[in-house]
């Protein structure tokens, strides 16, 4: 059977195939797909600069922080420092007048046991027993009088114990000084340093310190017991001064090795290169 031209007509136009969809969007789409990898390099550059620049944030942080640390450890050093120069000036007066007034000693105990046996005197610093060093004055006051008596046997007791109390004046004056500046250095350390060393540093690093300025302490009041002269011939000064000398060599190199764990490059190898 024939078909008519209109039947074959259709025909052909059904049997063509159609057309994708794809074209109808490929104007818009395809752009968009070509500027992908760019849009995600963007991204991913954009995220990479981000972290970097974290990261060097937190770095310029951390060696920041690191350098305030080492510079706080000096801090301690040189605090260490101004507490133990007093102590050595303290240590060193009574050095200096300990073997002059310890030789007479004896001499002058006896002399000072002589006037309180005859009611001439009623203080006491040379011979053993309770001292109060607040009664100096009055102990001078009867000493002047008794030199003024009669007695010539009391007049050179009593001259000899003048003469006795200024020497040992001379050396109280400069260790009464020293201690005084220990004071104030000691006060100051603990108003400041101590108040950085507990917020910064480590439990170990707070317990070193807290132990060496006490030490530092402890060698200052075994030091000022010298102020009841009857116990200046019982201090060992040169004991004490190299107590003093080990303990700053110790407390310094505490703060060094610390500084070091701080800052690696400050070890003791790369100093000597």
């Amino acid at each position: 059977m024939c078909l008519s031209e209109n039947q074959q007509q259709t025909g052909e136009h059904a049997s063509e195939p159609h057309p994708p969809k794809r074209h109808r969007y490929a104007k818009l789409v395809d752009p968009l797909l070509a500027s992908v990898p760019t849009l995600i390099g963007v991204f991913v550059g954009a995220l990479a600069s981000h972290f970097a620049e974290v990261q060097r944030v937190d770095f310029e942080r951390e060696d920041r922080f690191r350098r305030e640390q080492i510079e706080r450890v000096a801090a301690i050093a040189h605090g260490y420092d101004s507490l133990a120069h007093p102590l050595g000036e303290m240590i060193a007066a009574v050095e200096t007048r300990q073997p002059a007034i310890c030789r007479f000693m004896p001499v002058a105990a006896a002399a000072e046991q002589k006037l309180k046996a005859s009611g001439l005197l009623h203080g006491r610093l040379f011979s053993p027993g309770a001292v109060n060093p607040n009664n100096t004055a009055e102990y001078g006051r009867e000493l002047d009088l008794i030199a003024a008596s009669p007695d010539a046997g009391a007049r050179t007791a009593a001259t000899f114990l003048k003469s006795m109390i200024s020497l040992y004046a001379a050396m109280l004056t400069n260790v009464d000084a020293a201690d005084a500046l220990f004071v104030q250095k000691r006060e100051a350390f603990q108003a400041t340093l101590m108040f950085e060393t507990k917020v910064y540093f480590p439990d170990r690093i707070r317990q070193d310190v807290s132990s060496t300025i006490d030490s530092f302490y402890e060698i200052a009041k075994a030091t000022t017991v010298v102020q009841a002269p009857n116990t200046l011939c019982k201090v060992d000064a040169r004991a004490l001064d190299r107590r003093l000398v080990d303990l700053n060599v110790r407390a310094t190199r505490e703060m060094i090795a610390f500084a070091q764990t701080l800052e690696p490059e400050l070890g003791n190898e790369t100093i000597q290169r």
